[in-house]
This record gives C-alpha cells, structure tokens and sequence, in this order.
C-alpha cells in the first residue's frame, strides 16, 4: 500500500467514534454541507442514513473545478479538496460493491485536513481489500 499507492502504513488506526454511527442522515448531511458547501439536490442520493451516491458528488467537483484559481480563498480550497477526497475515498480507496455509494462517516476524517497524513490509510484500505474478497 505505501509502495503502490504511497498511503502510511503507520499512524493512527483509521477508527470512528461510536457516536457518529448512530448519525441521522440528516446529521451527515448537515456535516456534508458545513465541510464542504455540497448539498444534494435529489434526496434519494442519500441511500439509507450514512452513504450518498457518487455521482452528484462527481457532477459538483466537475461544476467547481472551472472556479478554483490561483485567488481562490482557502475556504473554497478546502472544501473542493474535502469533496475531491470524499470521491476518493468512495471511488477508489474503499468502494461499495454494491453501487457507486460512498459512507459519509468519512466525514469525521475531512474535520482537519492537516491530520490526514497521521491515519493508517493503507492498513485500512488493505484491510477493506481483503474484506470485500
């Protein structure tokens, strides 16, 4: 994993506090929109509490893309990379077989994006790899 997709191996475990589990979807939503300025415009994108499909998330990066320049405040940053992460995480690093979905408990990791590099990504995402098989 740090070979191939340069993810730490080391670091803090990938792990979630036990209340954001029991989050509304409305609650993720809420977090979704305060981290990154995204809000779903269908609510069926939003399946089940704590996943949201990939496509809309896709369609907005691709809408934004066209506004991030070099005098884009930080905010706007932020928020394009939080999403553009978000996709990541759903798309590549831990897909759902069953759809294009992505769990927005990930949310919890895009709080500080200074403390990404300290989380054991490749563990987690080997760990997901040997799961799903």
């Amino acid at each position: 994993m740090e070979v191939l997709y340069g993810l730490p191996v080391d670091g803090h475990s990938v792990a979630l506090p036990h209340a954001i589990r029991d989050y509304t979807g409305l609650q993720y939503l809420e977090i979704l929109q305060r981290l990154t300025g995204f809000q779903p415009v269908d609510e069926a994108a939003l399946v089940g509490a704590s996943r949201l499909q990939l496509t809309p998330v896709r369609l907005h990066l691709e809408a934004m893309h066209t506004y991030i320049t070099d005098d884009t405040p930080d905010l706007h940053i932020n928020r394009y990379t939080r999403l553009l992460m978000l996709l990541m995480f759903g798309g590549i690093l831990f897909p759902y077989t069953s759809g294009n979905l992505v769990s927005l408990r990930f949310l919890h990791h895009l709080e500080r994006l200074d403390d990404l590099h300290d989380y054991s990504w490749g563990a987690d995402v080997l760990g997901y790899l040997y799961r799903q098989i």
